[in-house]
């Protein structure tokens, strides 16, 4: 709905995006950026997935008061780790190159703001429609008319929306019924204690067969156990307390004038050097495709310098006739099509630089395979040699194999942004030459930094020997059974949900079972195994 107020819980996505991606995730200077490109991923989510009316990015700067209430009130969670303090002074001027609004209030927790938006949208006139982004439990008592939940299942950007419909079959309980749930059940997550020996199942069918905590708390010898029974009067005043820690103020007083509150639109000068510098290279992407073309999105960096070249239009034969040294190829199909290995019919055009020569070449030609016809035996520099659709004889260099033998855990090797990043640029106005001299300057400065490494063996003897075998594999293909592959995906699937499920049994709670700490959790302090 592109008229929904988007609400963010900040905290709540900072710390699953930090603990449900790799610590290795880093620039390739060593700087962690799990927490940034998770963050960054599920604002790419909401900004191309649902284009809401405006979104406002709430933060925690208290607890409403609940340590006054329960001094044990989320005291066992530890000091924020050290590679996530590392990464939140970035959190927020990420949101404000969004165009997303950042919002605190002093003293109170995120959950309250939030609801107390929620409060001021529905009340509105006309009422605005509400989506509440958060990994937070006792947020979904605000669902109801016009007011959803988004959560995370996997991952961070594999979400859930909740109407009332889905809290209940859930959890077994409407919305308004979470703050019983929890007071009955308690809730790890903030040191809420609610009654021993109650999980989500016992606490959800006492709801349904009495209406409130304070009902099952008065009707304690309708219900069966004695051991049951015995939590129930002993822990009766916890469980209150705890209900009171779960439900969510709604009456802060909000400075937003949510009515007439609508979208900025993103600074995408500042989101491409921001996802640049942080090398957030997918988000990057996916952003692009939704805003417009990458070369729309923001001008390039200024170059570090620009390259020269006199250009002089050729035929093939000016090729052939090229002393025998190394040349740096570069193709550019018809149309601008997508994909140069599926290109348009019609004349390709090429750019050839003769190594330590002044003038590049350029022209055009039916096709790749010409192009490397034309070279021969002469050593080549390519930037994805296999998209030339024929490997040269003489495979020199590949700049994008090399780019991922310095940066292996890169997600793509895109040329403009490699020679982007080298603060490369041309001054020349063919575009196919333009490539070709930028080829020839990044493969020599790939070449200097694999030595210094002591890489070269292993990108010459068998990273470019690769690129054959890997182009033949691409020739001949392999079959798939697709029909008995959605069949395995499907099974697959429906076994893991199975078993996700009887884990949230036996550990009683709901927790990420992917994320080492939280697992720590559930195991060793809360199971004692």
């Amino acid at each position: 709905m592109a008229d929904e107020l988007f609400l963010i819980d900040g905290n709540s996505l900072a710390y699953r995006a930090f603990f449900a991606l790799p610590e290795s995730i880093a620039t390739s200077t060593g700087q962690p950026t799990n927490a940034i490109f998770g963050f960054a991923s599920m604002l790419v989510k909401i900004l191309t997935d649902y284009g809401p009316k405006a979104t406002v990015v709430v933060w925690d700067a208290g607890t409403s008061g609940r340590k006054d209430l329960y001094a044990e009130y989320k005291a066992q969670r530890t000091t924020r780790p050290d590679l996530l303090k590392e990464q939140w002074p970035h959190l927020e001027p990420l949101v404000d190159a969004f165009g997303y609004r950042n919002y605190a209030i002093g003293s109170y927790e995120a959950d309250d703001v939030i609801a107390s938006i929620v409060a001021r949208a529905r009340g509105a006139d006309p009422p605005v429609p509400v989506m509440v982004v958060t990994g937070d439990r006792d947020a979904y008592q605000l669902v109801g008319d016009g007011v959803r939940i988004m959560t995370t299942s996997r991952g961070i950007t594999d979400t859930r929306v909740y109407d009332r419909e889905g809290v209940i079959d859930r959890y077994g309980v409407a919305p308004e019924l979470i703050p019983d749930f929890i007071g009955l059940k308690g809730d790890t997550s903030d040191n809420i204690p609610g009654v021993p020996g109650i999980g989500d199942k016992t606490a959800a069918d006492l709801l349904q067969r009495f209406g409130s905590l304070e009902q099952v708390l008065d009707h304690v010898a309708d219900i069966s156990g004695a051991k049951r029974q015995q939590n129930l009067i002993q822990h009766a005043d916890n469980a209150r307390v705890s209900k009171e820690l779960a439900t969510i103020k709604r009456d802060i007083p909000i400075d937003l004038d949510i009515a007439h509150f609508a979208a900025q639109d993103p600074d995408r000068s500042r989101l491409r050097e921001v996802f640049r510098q942080f090398e957030l290279r997918e988000p990057l992407r996916r952003l692009e495709e939704a805003l417009g073309s990458a070369d729309a999105a923001a001008p390039a960096p200024a170059a570090e310098r620009a390259l020269r070249a006199r250009v002089q239009e050729a035929e093939l034969d000016a090729v052939r006739a090229l002393p025998l040294s190394e040349v740096a190829l570069a193709m550019r199909p018809p149309e601008k099509a997508d994909d140069a290995l599926f290109a348009a019919d019609g004349a390709w055009r090429f750019g050839v630089h003769a190594d330590g020569r002044a003038v590049v070449l350029a022209g055009q030609c039916e096709g790749p395979e010409q192009l490397v016809h034309a070279v021969g035996e002469r050593p080549v520099v390519a930037h994805d040699a296999k998209s030339l659709r024929e490997i040269p004889d003489v495979l020199a260099h590949d700049t994008e194999v090399a780019a991922y033998l310095l940066e292996p855990a890169r997600r793509a090797y895109p040329f403009r942004e490699l020679w982007e990043e080298r603060g490369l640029a041309a001054d020349v106005d063919d575009p196919a030459a333009a490539d070709a001299l930028l080829l020839s300057a990044l493969a020599r400065w790939q070449r200097d930094e694999i030595h210094a490494r002591g890489l070269t063996d292993l990108l010459v003897q068998v990273e470019l020997p690769l690129v054959r075998v890997l182009r033949q594999m691409e020739i001949a293909g392999c079959k798939l059974d697709t029909a008995r592959l959605a069949e395995i995906s499907a099974r697959v699937k429906a076994e893991a949900a199975d078993l996700e499920r009887e884990i949230f049994e036996l550990a009683d709670e709901e927790f990420m079972i992917g994320s080492p700490k939280q697992l720590e959790e559930v195991l060793f302090k809360k199971l004692g195994l």
